[in-house]
């Protein structure tokens, strides 16, 4: 049961971290790339919303943020566009985390550019009618503005928080493991959900696309052609115990790309 439960923990956590793809094409979405992968896919972070959900709040996946609230939430109904006052912000305060739910269908847009659309079916759904996000508070700021049609209505919870990027883990065979992102790079394992629901590890070097090439001779022969979607194994942190599989997606040719990979702290 202990087992079960903190696996629950995990996965939800891993879900908050990165669930919802926007469209964010600002100088900020560039700032923050943090990426999960999740299903059959992968979300890359530059216009991912993330989710703050309770037993996230419990368990934070190694590499991955840590969101402390530091003032009360502000809960505000408007339709159109609208500003809304938060008021000092506390000392430490480095973001706005806000969970913005749609009342009607419409188009939503955050203060930072990023943005959400909500059909009549999101609207009608407690599940799908919401989105989550932070961003960085900028200097001065004690207010965020939502743009919207003037018939779209919508209801926002606002607050200041504190963002740290936790560190990754270090299994006994001397691997990394957690979350990728820009300040940690990529671990040796990086967190993934298995097609069964279960949450854990695959590595990085197989969801890039495999070892890379000894010699252009290699090169030619093994990387030349497209990799149709295949399954890769899942494990628990230490790298050997298998709790499931992973659907990669298929690639195109040549040599596959890594970017930045992270080394064990100490």
């Amino acid at each position: 049961m202990n087992q079960l439960h903190v696996d629950d923990q995990f996965s939800d956590a891993l879900r908050a971290e990165l669930v919802f793809q926007v469209k964010k094409e600002t100088p900020t979405a560039k700032r923050r790339r943090t990426r999960v992968w999740i299903g059959t896919g992968v979300l890359a972070g530059a216009g991912l919303l993330s989710i703050g959900a309770a037993a996230a709040a419990l368990f934070v996946v190694p590499g991955g943020e840590k969101v402390t609230p530091l003032a009360s939430p502000v809960t505000t109904t408007y339709a159109g566009t609208a500003t809304v006052e938060l008021g000092t912000p506390p000392e430490g305060t480095t973001g706005i985390q806000m969970e913005l739910r749609c009342l009607t269908p419409g188009w939503f847009e955050f203060p930072d550019g990023a943005s959400s659309s909500c059909s009549e079916q999101d609207a009608a759904s407690d599940r799908l009618g919401w989105s989550g996000y932070t961003i960085p508070l900028a200097p001065g700021q004690d207010s965020v503005t939502i743009k919207a049609g003037p018939e779209a209505r919508w209801q926002l919870t606002a607050k200041y928080v504190k963002q740290e990027r936790t560190p990754l883990g270090v299994n006994a065979n001397g691997e990394t493991y957690g979350v990728e992102s820009q300040e940690n790079g990529t671990p040796d394992l990086i967190a993934v959900i298995a097609t069964n629901g279960q949450s854990g590890y695959a590595y990085a070097t197989e969801l890039y696309g495999g070892p890379e090439p000894s010699s252009p001779e290699d090169a030619v022969k093994n990387f030349s052609t497209s990799r149709p979607p295949h399954e890769i194994p899942v494990f628990q942190s230490d790298g050997e115990t298998q709790v499931g599989v992973f659907m990669a997606s298929g690639s195109g040719g040549g040599m596959p790309g890594y970017p930045t990979r992270s080394a064990p702290p100490g």
